[in-house]
């Protein structure tokens, strides 16, 4: 069976993080964990055909709701499909970039 497109995406990702890919978690309450496992980072990997502004909200959110420790930089990757890797989007919401760094 093929490797999903996702999560090779995920594993890229956690590569370059020096990271590693976490897999499918789901805790209880529907909770999640982040994508990629590496010290000091909540990451969340998105891989989009055409991502929207709005996605790309929710992936920040869903870095930040993940996080499991309050001092952990929550950050989304997104990527177009078929897009360079190099052109992937490494964001996070204003609020949070100021709490880290401002």
């Amino acid at each position: 069976m093929p490797d999903k497109s996702w999560k090779a995406w995920e594993r890229v990702v956690a590569r370059i993080f020096g990271g590693i890919r976490r897999g499918a978690y789901t805790g209880s309450g529907g909770t999640g964990k982040s994508d990629v496992i590496v010290d000091g980072w909540s990451i969340e990997c998105k891989l989009l055909s055409r991502p929207t502004y709005q996605q790309m909200v929710n992936a920040c959110l869903q870095a930040e709701a993940n996080a499991e420790n309050p001092k952990d930089i929550p950050v989304a990757v997104v990527k177009k499909k078929y897009a360079k890797t190099g052109d992937a989007l490494v964001i996070m919401r204003l609020e949070k970039f100021k709490e880290f760094f401002v």
